[in-house]
């Protein structure tokens, strides 16, 4: 099994809402392109430091946990938030992701080998990388809040088993 981020962008008004009664399924557009990639991604971000999510990592890693769907561990970012980490993800290049997909220790990381190497291709890191830009992005010029949504799945490669 593995884990998957399911992110979406959510209006002020919604965040409002959420904040005072709990989890609402209610979004304006949502993004599966990072999916299961999301780990080695975060820790690519972080530039390996996990323990602080006030890094580049903060599209990930950041937010607060809010009860959502049952089985699916939820965060929400504000609006305030979601600005921040569209800026800390303008100042990463494709050359940078590239660099620390080489550099990094990646064990015990979804999508890394018990020896540290990622499983996760370094294409696949800046495909999802540049998703998750574009969707902060978006987010932040219509000053919109964000749901992560952490879902367990079958993972592609006990797919193909």
């Amino acid at each position: 099994m593995a884990t998957k981020l399911v992110m979406r962008r959510i209006k002020k008004d919604v965040y409002d809402r959420i904040m005072e009664e709990g989890y609402i399924d209610e979004f304006k557009r949502e993004e599966l392109g990072v999916g299961e990639t999301w780990d080695v991604l975060a820790r690519i971000l972080a530039h390996g430091f996990m323990e602080s999510p006030q890094t580049h990592a903060l599209a990930i890693m950041g937010g607060r946990y809010i009860s959502g769907p049952p089985g699916v561990s939820t965060k929400l970012l504000s609006p305030d938030e979601v600005a921040e980490a569209s800026e800390l993800l303008n100042v990463i290049l494709d050359r940078t992701i590239e660099g620390r997909h080489r550099q990094l220790d990646f064990t015990g990381a979804q999508g890394g080998d018990a020896d540290g190497t990622p499983t996760i291709s370094v294409e696949d890191c800046i495909r999802a990388f540049r998703c998750l830009r574009k969707f902060y992005a978006k987010a932040e010029i219509h000053g919109e809040a964000m749901i992560l949504l952490f879902t367990t799945v079958t993972s592609s490669v006990e797919e193909e088993r």
